[in-house]
C-alpha cells in the first residue's frame, strides 16, 4: 500500500503506511526502507537516513538500504559518508548496479573512492 501511494506521489500517505504497517510488524525492515524513500522523496534527509539506519539495525545485509542512505548522505554533500554506505553496499552484493553508477559519476569529483 505505502509503495502505491509513493508511486502517486502521495508521500503522507504513503509515510502514514509505513507507520502501519511498523505498529504490526516492528522488525519490517523493507517498511523503514521505503519509508525513508519517501522521507528523502521530502527533502528530509536526516529523518531518511534514520529511517535506513533502522532498517539496517533489522537487517545488516540489506545492500538496498546502504544504497539509499548513500544517496541521502550525498545529497547532504557528505560524499565521503556517502561512498562508506555504497561500499557497503557493494561488498553485500557486489554485482548492484545502482551504486556502481553512482560511484562512477563521484569518481568524477575530487572524492577518492576505492571499490570493495
Amino acid at each position: 500500500m505505502g509503495n502505491a501511494l509513493k508511486e502517486q506521489g502521495k508521500l503522507e500517505e504513503a509515510i502514514e503506511a509505513y507507520n502501519k504497517a511498523l505498529a504490526i510488524k516492528p522488525d519490517y525492515a523493507e517498511a523503514y526502507n521505503n519509508m525513508g524513500n519517501a522521507l528523502k522523496d521530502q527533502g528530509k534527509l536526516e529523518e531518511a537516513i534514520e529511517a535506513y539506519n533502522k532498517a539496517l539495525a533489522i537487517k545488516p545485509d540489506y545492500a538496498e538500504a546502504y544504497n539509499n542512505m548513500g544517496v541521502a548522505l550525498k545529497e547532504q554533500g557528505k560524499l565521503e559518508e556517502a561512498i562508506e554506505a555504497y561500499n557497503k553496499a557493494l561488498a553485500i552484493k557486489p554485482d548492484y548496479a545502482e551504486p556502481t553508477t553512482t560511484w562512477a559519476m563521484l569518481s568524477k569529483t575530487k572524492v577518492s573512492w576505492k571499490r570493495p
